[in-house]
């Protein structure tokens, strides 16, 4: 989501910068590379600001985790009775006689 606004954040930088350096100024070199530094230096912090409201609005907040309650951390020892049915039960792809399971990204898994 950050990346959709960084363009703009970047074309309003740009466009300050344009703006303040193109303001009317006499013939002196010295005014004009004073209005280009000020005009750079408005168009960073311009961007700066806009880029630093665009990520506190997207800053993520951490939650606590809640586990479902019918979620048990058990695993029984593995070739026994017990650990046949709770990876029968966990793992819709599990095969009983290698003891492996098939993930969604199609590796084998050991049932464990």
């Amino acid at each position: 989501m950050l990346k959709k606004f960084a363009l703009p954040a970047l074309f309003a930088g740009a466009l300050t910068f344009a703006a303040v350096s193109a303001a009317p100024t006499t013939a002196e070199a010295g005014k004009k590379t004073r209005n280009f530094l000020l005009g750079l230096g408005v168009g960073v912090a311009t961007t700066a600001l806009i880029a630093s409201a665009i990520h506190k609005e997207k800053k993520r907040k951490w939650r606590r985790r809640h586990y479902r309650s019918g979620y048990s951390r058990y695993r029984p020892r593995p070739w026994t009775p017990e650990w046949y049915d709770y990876c029968m039960s966990k793992y819709r792809s599990f095969n009983p006689e290698t003891g492996y399971y098939r993930t969604y990204s199609g590796r084998l898994r050991f049932c464990r």
